[in-house]
């Protein structure tokens, strides 16, 4: 069993402790320290032993722990200060930022060229549908190029360090 597995399976064995315990200081500090030790074990470790955050997985486990641990041990400090550190690596890998902007803006431009080009066309010939499909379809691929070209910046370094994890 991996060590995963073994911290998704002790988060999980604390929660049902807690929904019958819920008041239980002791257990909810336990729960706390479970969660900060599953974020551990579900990081990406590089050849230079640096937890990095390469998945959306790996995300939603640690916005989990970040918003969590302070409401369980608001008392502990060390967990308070890993919370915080959390939440700034999520914030700080949120934004979304342009891939090979050059070619994204090559490929928009032409896309909505064209797009306009065809739509003239249709509109002086009386060609409704070729209005209505280069209308459409130069929207779809404008939007195919945003798909292609955007990415979170937490993406964009996850795909740096690529050849740098180890685990």
């Amino acid at each position: 069993m991996s060590e995963q597995a073994v911290g998704d399976s002790a988060v999980r064995q604390l929660e049902l402790e807690l929904t019958q315990r819920p008041g239980d200081p002791e257990l909810r500090h336990r729960l706390a320290w479970a969660l900060k030790q599953r974020v551990e074990d579900s990081l990406s470790v590089t050849i230079y032993d640096v937890r990095v955050i390469t998945t959306a997985e790996q995300r939603e486990i640690c916005r989990d722990a970040a918003t969590r641990i302070p409401q369980l041990a608001p008392q502990d400090q060390q967990l308070a200060v890993f919370a915080a550190d959390l939440a700034d690596d999520l914030r700080s890998g949120d934004p979304w930022t342009w891939q090979n902007k050059p070619a994204a803006l090559t490929l928009g431009i032409c896309v909505v060229a064209v797009g306009l080009a065809l739509v003239l066309v249709g509109a002086f010939a009386g060609l409704i549908p070729l209005v209505v499909a280069a209308a459409v379809l130069s929207s779809a691929a404008l939007g195919a190029v945003v798909l292609a070209f955007r990415r979170q910046q937490w993406q964009v370094s996850a795909k740096e360090l690529r050849e740098l994890i180890r685990t």
